[in-house]
């Protein structure tokens, strides 16, 4: 896995917080590289030195999307697990599909009762809605599970524009920021995305930076679309019919 171009920092913050098996929540803007980090992190868990067994939810935008991977995970693991329904029916699952079946209520059990204490780390990636369902499972995983969440928000109480009802043990913990990049690093990252830096004049450079602000995702569709034909003119490449198209494709997915 190729390396995380200007997250040393960030990386090694994350990387101390798991080896002392703390829970601790991700937050910066949309695009800044949160789940590239968290993806490095995950890829690299065998380098780390943890005995704890990370579970990875890479949509945490309901609870069902948070529950199924966890228990699918245990289910792994230990080949079988039992549920217990509000009737005190007992049925044994053993395949994937039978937790699709299962009520998020009965997921819950079926992980509180199966998760131990402390072995596992539970990620959750895009986890920018906190509904009180949410909240009332996050609240006791994190005393029986390291978690790391990721969102746009910081989760700080001076945080107006975050709306969620979470537990105050949950306002408390520690944060690690992802910005966007530095002039050098996204210059790197360009040169990384191209693999030749040749073609990218000191100038084309200086707008796109001023265009992305150093924003890894915008940087890589930018430069993405620079090489295709449609945004030559002159042998030069069209930045402002980038700019365009790429709004336009934003407009059409907000309307889906």
């Amino acid at each position: 896995m190729s390396e995380l171009v200007g997250r040393d920092n960030e990386i090694d913050s994350i990387k101390s917080y798991i080896n002392e098996m703390k829970s601790f929540h991700i937050f910066g803007l949309k695009g800044a590289g949160k789940t590239a980090v968290l993806e490095y992190i995950y890829q690299s868990w065998t380098d780390m030195n943890t005995s704890l067994i990370p579970i990875f939810c890479r949509t945490s935008r309901t609870l069902k999307e948070i529950l199924l991977p966890i228990a699918g995970v245990l289910l792994q693991r230990s080949r079988s697990l039992e549920n217990i329904d509000k009737f005190k029916r007992i049925k044994e699952i053993c395949h994937q599909s039978d937790l699709n079946a299962v009520n998020s209520r009965e997921l819950k059990n079926i992980i509180f009762n199966n998760i131990g204490n402390k072995k596992f780390c539970i990620i959750l990636d895009h986890l920018d809605c906190i509904t009180p369902r949410i909240n009332t499972f996050l609240t006791p995983l994190k005393d029986r599970a390291v978690t790391i969440t990721a969102s746009r928000q910081s989760w700080d109480i001076a945080d107006y524009n975050f709306f969620a009802r979470l537990d105050y043990c949950l306002w408390l913990l520690p944060k690690v920021q992802i910005k966007n990049l530095s002039r050098h690093d996204a210059f790197l990252l360009m040169k990384q995305t191209i693999g030749d830096t040749t073609t990218l004049e000191e100038t084309l450079f200086s707008k796109i930076y001023h265009i992305t602000d150093g924003n890894p995702e915008l940087t890589k569709k930018i430069l993405a679309r620079a090489v295709l034909p449609k945004y030559l003119t002159d042998d030069h490449i069209n930045l402002k019919l980038i700019g365009i198209d790429l709004k336009i494709d934003k407009a059409g997915k907000n309307e889906k």
